[in-house]
């Protein structure tokens, strides 16, 4: 049976804003690449603050932890932008209206730098105030989304298993027999930290409005050719 599946939040309080509170005192600098490269941030918002500064940093690192091992940086004269940081694949950790940022500008510090645009920071400072509005959901995401890379996920039931995934007009039955398929093609992926930009509204689901988060997944490539990186529609209200 074809099933279309999206996961259902189901866990409780985790503390998913200690990924703003913990970043203070971090430099401004993320690691792509392979070799995981440093490079700095430039922020075209000349106003935006510290602590906002450092706050999207770390999610620009939880973004780049996993993906950004297959960004390549290239140079290349273009106005401003000295080059660019490449990656064949859009970032799974974004919605699809939001670009990964890739121009890269001349840094008097570092000699280079990522530039990160004000729509960009103007965003991440739209997120911050859904985060701390919405902080218990915001939690439980990030905590469902750590529950699907752990060991208690490969113990769930057959019974438990209409609380963690939503199939559109299934019955118990349905759940029951097509348990065996659902949670094998689940356990085969990897799961990664997702970003606040993650979260969005979609008529999509069972009622007007939609609250979905994007829980960044990987699957072995065909013929052994590593991991990709995609991700995995989540449900939340």
């Amino acid at each position: 049976m074809n099933i279309k599946q999206t996961v259902s939040l189901s866990v409780l309080f985790a503390s998913a804003l200690l990924l703003v509170n913990q970043c203070y005192g971090q430099s401004n600098v993320i690691y792509y690449g392979a070799n995981s490269n440093a490079l700095s941030l430039a922020f075209a918002d000349t106003n935006l603050s510290e602590s906002a500064k450092s706050a999207i940093t770390s999610d620009l690192r939880v973004c780049l932890s996993e993906w950004g091992k297959q960004s390549e940086l290239y140079m290349r004269n273009k106005g401003e932008s000295i080059g660019y940081l490449y990656n064949f694949k859009s970032s799974p950790h974004y919605p699809e209206d939001i670009t990964f940022p890739r121009e890269i500008v001349s840094n008097g510090v570092s000699g280079l730098a990522l530039q990160i645009p004000k729509a960009l920071s103007d965003a991440y400072t739209n997120a911050f105030a859904f985060a701390a509005a919405n902080s218990n959901i915001v939690a439980a995401a990030y905590e469902f989304a750590a529950y699907l890379s752990s060991t208690n996920f490969y113990t769930i039931t057959s019974n438990e298993i209409v609380n963690v995934v939503l199939v559109k007009n299934a019955t118990p039955d349905m759940y029951l027999l097509s348990f065996a398929d659902t949670t094998n093609s689940l356990r085969k992926q990897t799961y990664y930290p997702p970003s606040l930009l993650s979260f969005n509204y979609s008529p999509n689901g069972p009622a007007v409005s939609n609250l979905w988060m994007e829980i960044p997944c990987s699957n072995p490539a065909p013929r052994g050719g590593g991991r990709n990186v995609e991700c995995l529609p989540s449900h939340l209200a």
